[in-house]
């Protein structure tokens, strides 16, 4: 470990070796703990800095450029105004950092190759970025989830499969970048500032089982005709808000409270919604296609399995004329509920608790309903061909002027 005195030493060295004076150095500080040292405005240009602990540093202004900081890490760190051009930062860790107006412009943030283990990639997770350019910067893979990048920069930066969700985008500029299968909503750029914000607190709240951020509350709020695809919303209370027509395809909506919410002909296409409340919720003429309502396992605070499961409950939903082919509805408890003229083609209802349910003039076509609770359920006029009913409950069932051909109705009282 590193004395004071010879820390003092290795900076004055390295200014000289900065300055091309006699007797210069560069600084070589591997694998050192510096967190928590107040090191604002220092010079560390072309530094060999690789694996050291900046944690909780005051960095304000310091000169990085050129350096190498691969597996550093600058968690919690003050670093506004922070020159990181054209450094060397595969691996490193800048999670929950302050870096606003700092420049990246040129720097390699990619996945670290390690030795014999897995690659560890670059984490600037919840990070405060505003103003900050990473102009031409390697960010392939790189975690920038939830970070503020309000008014950042990433003109022609490569940041292919980099993780961009619930970062917060307002003013940001990616012109000529490269996106290329990264988890980002570029629409939701253009939401009000006042909902990106809450996303971006809700996504920190999420990912850190609450430790950080806050809870989304959009309960009654007014969102018809907003454009929310691919946000992340996993957890958030809609309870009662106004969905009409909003974009949702591919929305992270995992465990969310949306009892009583209208989504009338929402786009929920490909969303996630695992585990999530829907009781009495209007969602008719809406987007199902390949959406999930599959049981959601409940995780402690502290990440780990419970063994404890949510299922998604539709109880008492309308989905009247939406369409849900391709979706996954296991186990799903839908009782009563109205699906009346539904597409649902090629559709999961495995397990699913149908009783009471209207599924008049629904289409099932070679959908999976095994195991379903169809008790007194309304199937008049239902298109059931090719359908696997085995092992459902029928008992009371209205299945007037039902088709059945190509049906398997195997342990049933259908089976005949």
């Amino acid at each position: 470990m590193l004395t004071a005195q010879e820390f003092v030493e290795i900076l004055r060295a390295h200014e000289r070796f900065s300055r091309r004076e006699p007797h210069g150095k560069r600084a070589h500080i591997e694998g050192e703990n510096l967190s928590g040292l107040r090191l604002p405005g220092l010079n560390l240009r072309e530094s060999v800095l690789t694996g050291t602990d900046f944690s909780r540093c005051v960095l304000t202004g310091t000169n990085f450029g050129l350096a190498s900081l691969s597996l550093a890490s600058f968690e919690y760190a003050e670093a506004e105004g922070a020159n990181f051009e054209r450094a060397n930062l595969r691996g490193a860790k800048l999670s929950n950092a302050k870096l606003n107006e700092a420049n990246f412009a040129g720097a390699d943030l990619r996945p670290s190759p390690v030795n014999n283990e897995a690659a560890r990639n670059t984490v600037l997770y919840g990070a405060s970025l505003q103003g900050a350019s990473f102009d031409d910067a390697q960010l392939n893979q790189a975690d920038l989830g939830a970070s503020d990048l309000t008014g950042a920069s990433f003109v022609g930066a490569k940041a292919a499969q980099a993780n961009l969700r619930g970062a917060l985008l307002l003013g940001a500029k990616f012109d000529g970048t490269d996106l290329s299968g990264a988890v980002i909503n570029l629409v939701g750029a253009a939401l009000p500032p006042d909902i990106q914000q809450l996303l971006r607190e809700h996504a920190l709240w999420i990912d850190s089982f609450g430790a950080m951020g806050t809870r989304g509350n959009l309960a009654g709020r007014d969102l018809s005709g907003m454009d929310l695809g691919g946000a992340y919303l996993s957890g958030a209370d809609l309870r009662g808000a106004n969905l009409k027509g909003a974009q949702m395809s591919g929305a992270w909506l995992v465990l969310a409270e949306l009892d009583g919410a209208v989504l009338d002909e929402a786009d929920l296409r490909k969303a996630d919604l695992t585990g999530a409340s829907l009781k009495a919720a209007k969602i008719r003429h809406a987007r199902l296609e390949d959406a999930r309502f599959e049981p959601a396992e409940i995780l402690s605070a502290r990440g780990t399995n419970t063994g404890e499961h949510r299922k998604s409950d539709l109880s008492s939903a309308s989905l009247r004329q939406s369409a849900l082919s391709g979706a996954t509805l296991r186990d799903a408890k839908i009782t009563g509920g109205d699906l009346h003229g539904v597409v649902a083609e090629q559709t999961n209802f495995r397990g699913a608790d149908l009783s009471g349910a209207n599924l008049s003039d629904a289409r099932f076509v070679r959908g999976d309903l095994s195991g379903a609770n169809l008790t007194g359920a309304n199937l008049r006029q239902c298109d059931l061909r090719e359908a696997n009913l085995s092992g459902a409950q029928v008992t009371d069932a209205d299945l007037t002027g039902a088709n059945l051909d190509g049906a398997n109705t195997t342990g049933t009282p259908l089976d005949s």
